[in-house]
C-alpha cells in the first residue's frame, strides 16, 4: 500500500531513491549530518526518512507529554474550581433526595412565556 506523505514535510528534505541509498550509504550518512535527514524514495514514491539520531530522540522528547505542564494547568483547573466554592460545596452537602429533585426540574422543558 503507497504511503502518502505530507508534502510539507517531503519538501524541505533532501531525496534519495533505495538504490542511491545501498550504493552510497557513506555519501548518504554526509548528507543526514548535513541536513538533519534524508527521504528515501521507492519508484518516485515518498518510502522512508532516514534521520540522525540526534534530530530521532528530538521528536522522541516533542512527543512526550510535559508532566510539568500538565501538573500546572491541573492546579490552575482545581483552583478555579475552588473559588467557585459556595455553589460546590452546596452541591456536594445536598442530600441524595435533594440532588435527585434538582435534576428532574433541570430535565423538565421549560414554558415559554406568553
Amino acid at each position: 500500500m503507497p504511503v502518502v506523505l505530507d508534502q510539507a514535510l517531503a519538501d524541505p528534505l533532501p531525496s534519495v531513491s533505495a538504490t542511491q541509498l545501498v550504493a552510497s550509504m557513506q555519501k548518504v550518512g554526509r548528507t543526514v549530518d548535513a541536513h538533519g535527514a534524508v527521504l528515501i524514495t521507492k519508484h518516485d514514491q515518498p518510502a522512508f526518512v532516514l534521520m540522525s539520531v540526534e534530530r530521532y530522540r528530538e521528536l522522541q522528547r516533542a512527543a512526550e507529554p510535559d508532566l510539568g505542564a500538565l501538573g500546572g494547568e491541573f492546579d490552575a483547573l482545581l483552583a478555579r474550581m475552588q473559588q467557585q466554592g459556595g455553589a460546590l460545596a452546596g452541591a456536594f452537602a445536598m442530600a441524595p433526595e435533594a440532588i435527585g429533585a434538582a435534576a428532574v426540574k433541570a430535565a423538565k422543558p421549560r414554558r415559554k412565556a406568553a
